[in-house]
């Protein structure tokens, strides 16, 4: 039925308002009304109260009889009836009228109440709204007090005051008329407050609903405006970083396909080419041990790749999983640098500290530890200068076990810093020397150190050095 918030929220709020000044007029109508018939009931009861006390002294006693002097009253029924704008009529004690004001004269002349009337009267607070058992034709409230002599041992019959019932109506209308005026006022500007406070609420939602498609369809340049400090301009701040981040991993993913099929392509197109010209006999036999050594390579290159994919893919599923065991850190970091023992004496690098590490035991998965350890050696490698120097080092602080690693050469220049560890960040391609990874490797080794409840940190000074150090939990005290 509703196809927007706005128009739900907008409409929800309206009915309640609307609903709401209707219990009130309402209520405000029930009280009314309440208050007119209490106030007709007190106001005829203190009349036909004084006026019994008058009737009770104008009185005659004639031989043992006491008589009503129906002269001396009359005025005072016809003055009473104008200031109350009311019918006052004295009966006898059997209900019948003997004396009324002359407004009552053409109603109330000769009528003779019912003896239910008289008895109501007898039982006290005699007060009724009707017609008065079809004495009137429209509705009247009516009192009725007794008259009496001598502390009430003596009843000389009863007073009646009756008022009209429809100055209710013409009362109610009024009531109705101010409130309906007032309320339509209040209502119209409460309406417009609504609209444009709905609008308000709503504007970032769509906004942020507009932004979202965008998102969807892969354009992260769209951004939410952010204004005040609300849940709403939260989610907003929230979904402005969201497209941040989406669209650097965007470009690194990318990237990484670019990346991984030019690094797939190449050593396939160098492997397909070097064994077609070794079996279709272009590549002399003398050269083909050369060329299948190269081959070698490219094949080792690919292994290396799918390796890291692989890695990755694990890591995305929650299935890279530790197994911790007992080993000496010192020993396998020392068996990682032998396998780059042509690597170092090609670029002439000096390796120093491990002579001065002693044995490091730690409480970590083997295989992983040992994939950290490569990938830092064989970025330091890769990225120290010629004939520059190689520092490691392995130690005990705070039942921790540190390995820290130090190349020479240019370092990571300072913007770069807070970005190398994330999936698929490379370094200004223009003079990397690092042409062929494929920004995981860092990455990686993040991942399998948190693993792990550890930490890695990085620290360089462009032109100088690079280095980096984690520590894993000790399983010894410091030797």
């Amino acid at each position: 039925m509703f196809k927007s918030i706005f128009t739900k929220y907008f409409t929800v709020l309206s009915i309640i308002i609307v609903v709401s000044f209707a219990a009130m007029g309402g209520m405000q109508m029930l009280f009314s009304t309440r208050y007119w018939v209490a106030d007709k009931q007190a106001l005829l009861k203190e009349n036909t109260q004084s006026l019994a006390q008058i009737t009770a002294q104008n009185t005659a006693n004639i031989m043992g009889t006491y008589n009503i002097i129906e002269s001396a009253l009359y005025p005072y029924l016809n003055l009473m009836s104008e200031t109350i704008d009311a019918y006052i009529y004295i009966t006898d004690n059997n209900g019948k009228v003997i004396l009324c004001s002359k407004n009552a004269q053409p109603i109330l002349g000769d009528v003779t109440l019912s003896s239910g009337l008289i008895k109501k009267i007898e039982e006290g607070n005699f007060f009724e709204v009707g017609l008065l058992d079809g004495v009137y034709t429209s509705r009247h409230y009516t009192v009725g007090e007794p008259i009496t002599l001598n502390n009430n041992r003596l009843q000389l019959g009863y007073v009646f005051a009756s008022t009209s019932a429809q100055g209710l109506n013409v009362y109610l209308m009024n009531n109705l008329q101010v409130f309906f005026l007032s309320a339509l006022g209040v209502m119209t500007l409460t309406f417009i407050a609504l609209y444009l406070m709905t609008f308000r609420m709503v504007r970032p939602l769509r906004q942020m609903a507009a932004a979202a498609r965008r998102f969807g369809a892969g354009d992260f340049s769209s951004r939410i405006p952010v204004n005040g400090q609300d849940e709403v301009a939260e989610l907003a701040s929230s979904l402005n970083n969201m497209a941040v981040s989406l669209s650097s991993v965007e470009g690194m993913r990318r990237s990484f396909i670019a990346n991984v099929s030019h690094e797939l392509k190449t050593p396939m197109t160098t492997i397909a080419g070097f064994i077609d010209g070794i079996l279709d006999g272009t590549i002399p036999e003398e050269k083909r041990n050369y060329y299948l050594r190269i081959v070698t390579h490219e094949v080792k290159r690919l292994s290396r790749l799918v390796k890291s994919m692989l890695d990755l893919s694990r890591i995305d599923n929650g299935e890279l999983n530790i197994k911790p065991v007992y080993y000496d850190l010192t020993d396998q970091v020392c068996n990682i640098l032998l396998t780059f023992e042509q690597r170092i004496e090609g670029k002439n690098i000096q390796v120093t500290g491990l002579e001065e590490c002693a044995r490091a035991e730690v409480l970590a998965d083997f295989d992983l530890i040992g994939q950290v350890v490569y990938n830092l050696i064989d970025n330091a490698i890769k990225f120290i200068n010629e004939g520059g120097t190689l520092t490691l080092n392995i130690s005990h602080r705070d039942k921790r076990v540190y390995f820290n690693i130090r190349n020479t050469g240019e370092g990571i220049p300072s913007h770069e810093m807070p970005h190398i560890f994330e999936r698929f960040y490379k370094s200004d391609p223009s003079r990397s020397l690092d042409k062929a990874g494929m920004g995981l490797g860092l990455y990686i080794v993040k991942t399998i150190i948190n693993l792990h409840h550890g930490e890695i940190k990085v620290r360089s000074v462009q032109n100088e050095y690079c280095e980096f150090e984690f520590w894993l939990s000790s399983s010894s005290t410091s030797k």
